[in-house]
């Protein structure tokens, strides 16, 4: 009973492994594409020298930011404090992205991102799937082991005083 569980568990296992690698990639590509709805790049002209940024990484390079302004297609006039090299100087001309509101943005994730993305969801996926499987498998065996040490006690009880006379 037990091997048939555990296989049964087994061909389970390998068959939840491509849908949930699918879902996986689903559920990245799909999040990657509504992330990256209406982004957009603007050049953007900073109008203040850069300064160290606060929290910057210890042990690494300095990140530093300054304001920059840009106008959008329909006239518009936007600011924000963006990051940048620290030699950039004012009047520097950037490229920088925004979303749909004209908020500075992170840039697009590309294609490698969206695949490691990918990866990791469906690992993390599949290593939790093989965590509860695993725990599962435990507890069958504990239970059998208790059946079977049951079944052992019970066979014992009516053998032993049989075999317990001495012919």
């Amino acid at each position: 009973m037990e091997s048939t569980i555990l296989i049964t568990l087994l061909i389970l296992f390998t068959a939840i492994i491509p849908v949930g690698t699918y879902l996986a990639a689903r559920t990245a590509y799909v999040t990657a594409q509504t992330e990256n709805a209406g982004k957009h790049q603007v050049t953007a002209t900073l109008y203040e020298q850069p300064s160290p940024a606060q929290g910057s990484r210890l042990g690494g390079t300095a990140e530093f930011r300054a304001g920059a302004r840009w106008q959008t297609s329909d006239g518009k006039l936007h600011e924000a404090v963006i990051p940048v090299r620290g030699t950039a100087a004012v009047g520097t001309k950037v490229n920088i992205w925004v979303d749909p509101h004209n908020e500075p943005s992170r840039e697009p994730a590309g294609a490698l991102e969206i695949i490691m993305a990918t990866v990791i969801v469906a690992l993390a996926a599949l290593s939790g799937l093989a965590a509860v499987l695993a725990m599962f498998v435990g507890l069958l065996r504990r239970t059998m082991r208790r059946l079977n040490r049951k079944g052992w006690e019970e066979a014992w009880t009516s053998v032993e005083p049989r075999w317990a006379r001495r012919y």
